[in-house]
């Protein structure tokens, strides 16, 4: 008696099946979908928000400084408000959490478009919708992260933090791909409105459709990203200690981190990428000036969104690329070598006299940082304990969202006095040294990079003393 021989999958399902993994996990595809959003509508915001000081001619000769310090107020929430944030991921059901996070923003995205509709020029309204914008979006960030590993078995947890972040990190391509197809096809000036807005009813239905048309989007975007997490059922929350006081909580998540060599040593690493080569949105505009611009005088917005879009599209390859990775050995190698990638891009960029060399060198940019920080989210997210992983995932959030906030904040002022290609450069150098400097060095790092040393059970006790 014969048998039908059982079909083997093709290359392509192989590959997904690969790289895909954790998307098996309906919550998870969920949640994948929610983050792809709320990110396309933060980086649309991140960039929207630039171009559009920017382009504000009160503003001349100190628009970095303005776009550095919107950049900051985006990001410094990061800094001081992520302690509570942490103690909240723990303490509230994570999905909860998530989906009235997602309702807040879409208020300050509306309320962000209806400043532009009516007209109002002042940076300071700006500057305080990115405080209220950063601090939504650390909550978010945190909440997805230390949901992840409840909604994926361990197996597939790498691949689901990998995942995650190229929802994160690939939706820099998608965001401010979607606000260049709307500048382009209705102009920039229709976009940022012209002012002169009445808010009669009948005024109001005709100006939706034509005013602040990219901040109205951002709004949608988190509307998308709001029904998604309504579809998450599982609920999950960490392990408050109520014997202890809030502080005495919050700081649980630091001395784990300071405490475990592991978890310290990629935190460290990741502080100087961040600083060095990915504190760059705030240099987006005076960069896409002088790489993108034909005369190098003429500003226009779509060179931002087209500059992000660029770095966006090499996230989201790098980051579905080391969801792949199931080895610690290739992943330790592959890690090393996007640090020079990371490192080399920029001084590329900067010192690039061609918009295709420009255009490229934001691609391989974006795919060489987006790579590096998704292994260390891989890292973290797989040695952290359950129990703590909210006020963990906050204190690092912490650490790399402040030095950012600051560093963004120096680089965009230095664009006024200095080339902004230049700046890039040097902190590209700067890095070089740092990779080069861990090669040399300790062997922890070698044994990381060519010893796959960076397990799972290599830091996973928690700070009372219990297994992972």
């Amino acid at each position: 008696m014969s048998t039908t021989p059982v079909p083997q999958p093709n290359f392509f399902a192989q590959r997904a099946h690969r790289f895909l993994a954790a998307l098996v996990f309906r919550d998870f595809r969920f949640l994948a979908l929610s983050t792809l959003c709320s990110s396309s509508g933060a980086w649309a915001l991140i960039v929207a928000r630039g171009a559009w000081v920017y382009s504000i001619p009160e503003l001349e000769g100190t628009q970095g400084l303005w776009v550095g310090l919107i950049t900051f107020a985006a990001m410094s929430p990061r800094f001081f408000a992520t302690p509570f944030i942490g103690y909240l991921a723990d303490k509230m059901t994570r999905k909860t959490l998530l989906q009235r996070v997602y309702i807040l923003q879409i208020i300050q995205a509306s309320v962000m478009a209806i400043l532009v509709m009516t007209g109002v020029t002042n940076p300071w309204y700006v500057v305080l919708l990115a405080v209220v914008n950063g601090t939504l979006r650390s909550t978010q960030m945190t909440a997805s992260q230390s949901l992840t590993p409840n909604l994926v078995d361990r197996e597939r947890l790498p691949n689901a933090v990998a995942l995650n972040q190229a929802m994160q990190q690939g939706s820099r391509a998608v965001g401010p791909s979607i606000l260049l197809a709307i500048s382009v096809t209705v102009g920039s000036s229709v976009i940022f409105g012209s002012g002169g807005f009445s808010f009669s009813l009948q005024d109001l239905v005709l100006t939706l459709g034509t005013s602040a048309i990219v901040f109205w989007a951002c709004a949608a975007f988190y509307l998308v990203a709001l029904a998604s997490a309504l579809n998450i059922r599982l609920a999950s929350s960490g392990v408050i200690d109520r014997r202890r006081g809030f502080w005495a909580n919050v700081a649980a998540g630091f001395a784990y981190i300071y405490s475990t060599p592991l978890v310290f040593g990629i935190l460290m690493m990741a502080l100087a990428h961040c600083v060095l080569v990915m504190s760059f949105e705030s240099m987006l505009p005076p960069l896409a000036l002088e790489k993108l611009s034909p005369d190098g005088v003429t500003f226009n917005q779509n060179d931002v969104y087209a500059l992000m879009a660029a770095l966006g599209v090499g996230a989201l390859f790098s980051s579905l690329f080391v969801g792949g990775i199931v080895n610690h050995m290739t992943r330790g190698r592959v890690f090393l070598l996007l640090g020079f990638t990371s490192s080399l891009t920029p001084i590329g960029m900067g010192l690039s006299s061609q918009t295709g060399i420009s255009v490229i060198a934001a691609v391989m940019m974006g795919l060489g940082t987006s790579g590096f920080m998704t292994i260390t989210h891989t890292v973290i997210q797989s040695v952290v304990p359950d129990e703590i992983r909210g006020r963990v995932s906050s204190a690092y959030s912490m650490h790399i969202g402040g030095s950012m906030a600051f560093a963004n904040l120096l680089y965009g002022r230095l664009a006024d006095f200095w080339s902004a290609g230049m700046v890039m450069s040097v902190a590209g150098a700067a890095f070089t040294l740092v990779v080069v400097g861990t090669l040399i060095g300790s062997g922890f790092w070698r044994d990381i990079y060519f010893r796959g040393t960076a397990r799972p059970v290599a830091a996973a006790a928690s700070p009372a003393g219990g297994n992972d």
